[in-house]
């Protein structure tokens, strides 16, 4: 509003009779109508006019006419000094013109020379091609950028000032990458464009649920950018009959009981297939909960040979559904399953512990073994009292027993504690059919019993505490190949576990 009032002053009074320069009245009250606006703008912005050389009258007048804008009023200057310095020059340095005519003179032209630019970026934007986003549809807001004055010069007629605001320009772009930014805008494009391209694949991880049903958009969680190469697993379901029973087998090897229980079944079915009780499961029964309730792999073996679902608790094989090819790979699937090493190893620990049972329970029924436990007793030591002494678990399968003994007893002390829980388990033992192992060492090895009997508790590394386990001794300690087994050393004072070796 102010700018095009002044704008009205300086036409009203270029176009009247009067001379060129208005009267004293006319200028006094234009210089206080003038400093009464500026006073309004922010001193910040005329001490940094008056930094670059201009003075504060100058400085607000420019400030006035520009609206504010620091980089406008900068330009607005230059080019008036420059004027005014030709204008000198022509006149032979006549400098009688005065200072404010000259001033007035040059808002005046620069004011035209503003309304020419913004006129021709109005017309530049009206046949500017439409952008991508108003094809789309999408709504993005215009960034806005501060009109500097290189922006101003390159619009204009180049004024020595505009010259030297374009060589700044140019230099600061060398300086600081203003061609690296746009180099980076390209590659930001191009992977845009490259991603549009690419349509998002859908995968089902099995989780279920909601109305997706578990799919999972791969495109969303980065992977197919990231991770082109990766194969999603299928879900059980979705293998073929074969993969599915073959996967089955695999996974109930651990599992000596389900194996040998479906290998009972599905034999059954095969040679009697038109017996309904053997193509029927009742999932509600002892057996079935003890044996086959949530192994991995077992109801789904069923489900691989055709048997389906009825209700919550029934399996069922129909007539018509009987595929002897099924039974026969299922059955051979689970034989091979019990010649694997995780099949061997889990059995072995079952009969060890029905076997372990059996010995603890012997002292019940046998005054024999009673006497030889007693016996075992006399030979261990005093128990320390609370507070002194290293602890000592010892693991019997599914049973754990502890007790205290000092640093200076011996490993034949703890094991004559172990042969008071059964004199069978002792001589096992010693003949290396079972071993004992220290939990606390990595990795976990038998310790040879009659090498370290007379070694301490704290000299084998069960001092301040120790974790004794019996188990079934592995193939190679049994037959003796393998005496060099022991873990690293532990505890306090320990030795080497090439020294216990």
């Amino acid at each position: 509003f102010w700018q095009r009032r002044i704008h009205e002053n300086i036409s009203q009074n270029k176009g009247t009779n009067r001379a060129e320069t208005p009267n004293r009245g006319e200028k006094n009250m234009f210089k206080k109508f003038t400093d009464r606006i500026t006073s309004a703008l922010g001193n910040d912005k005329v001490r940094v006019l008056e930094s670059m050389g201009f003075t504060a009258d100058e400085a607000r007048q420019a400030l006035t006419a520009t609206d504010g804008n620091v980089d406008r009023a900068a330009e607005l200057l230059l080019v008036s000094r420059n004027n005014a310095a030709r204008q000198t020059e022509g006149r032979g340095g006549n400098g009688s013109d005065d200072a404010d005519d000259q001033l007035r003179r040059a808002m005046e032209e620069s004011l035209q020379v503003e309304e020419q630019r913004q006129l021709h970026a109005a017309s530049q934007a009206s046949m500017a091609p439409p952008s991508s986003t108003a094809q789309t549809g999408k709504k993005k807001t215009p960034a806005k950028k501060k009109a500097s004055a290189a922006t101003v010069a390159k619009n204009q007629v180049m004024t020595p000032a505009g010259r030297a605001a374009a060589e700044r320009f140019e230099s600061s772009a060398q300086r600081f990458g203003t061609g690296a930014n746009k180099q980076k805008a390209k590659k930001k494009s191009a992977g845009k464009t490259a991603a549009k391209k690419s349509p998002p694949r859908q995968t089902n991880f099995g989780g279920g649920g909601g109305a997706t049903g578990g799919v999972v958009n791969l495109k969303s969680s980065g992977l197919t950018s990231h991770h082109p190469n990766v194969k999603v697993p299928k879900k059980m379901q979705d293998k073929s009959k074969e993969e599915q029973i073959l996967r089955c087998a695999s996974r109930l090897a651990p599992h000596p009981p389900a194996v040998e229980t479906i290998l009972r079944a599905l034999t059954a079915v095969r040679n009697d297939p038109s017996n309904p009780k053997f193509r029927r499961v009742d999932k509600s029964t002892a057996g079935y909960q003890r044996t086959l309730q949530d192994k991995p792999g077992a109801e789904d073996m069923l489900l691989a040979v055709n048997f389906r679902r009825v209700g919550t608790n029934e399996l069922i094989l129909d007539p018509s559904a009987v595929d002897h090819a099924l039974l026969y790979l299922g059955i051979s699937a689970l034989e091979e399953a019990k010649n694997s090493a995780e099949y061997k190893e889990a059995k072995q620990l079952i009969l060890f512990e029905k076997d372990l049972r059996a010995i603890q329970l012997a002292s019940d029924h046998s005054e024999d073994e009673a006497i030889k436990r007693a016996n075992f007793l006399s030979k261990c030591p005093s128990e320390p009292p609370d507070g002194r002494g290293a602890l000592l678990q010892l693991n019997l399968g599914s049973e754990k027993v502890s007790r205290r003994f000092d640093g200076d007893d011996t490993l034949a002390d703890a094991l004559h504690w172990v042969g008071a829980h059964g004199s069978e388990i002792y001589e096992k033992v010693m003949s290396r059919e079972w071993c004992i192992v220290d939990l606390n060492r990595y990795p976990v090895a038998p310790i040879d019993c009659e090498k370290n009997q007379k070694k301490t508790l704290q000299y084998i590394g069960c001092w301040p505490s120790g974790i004794l386990e019996v188990r079934p001794s592995p193939e190679k300690w049994a037959s003796g190949e393998d005496t060099n087994m022991a873990g690293s050393a532990r505890g306090l004072g320990a030795a080497s576990a090439s020294m216990i070796n």
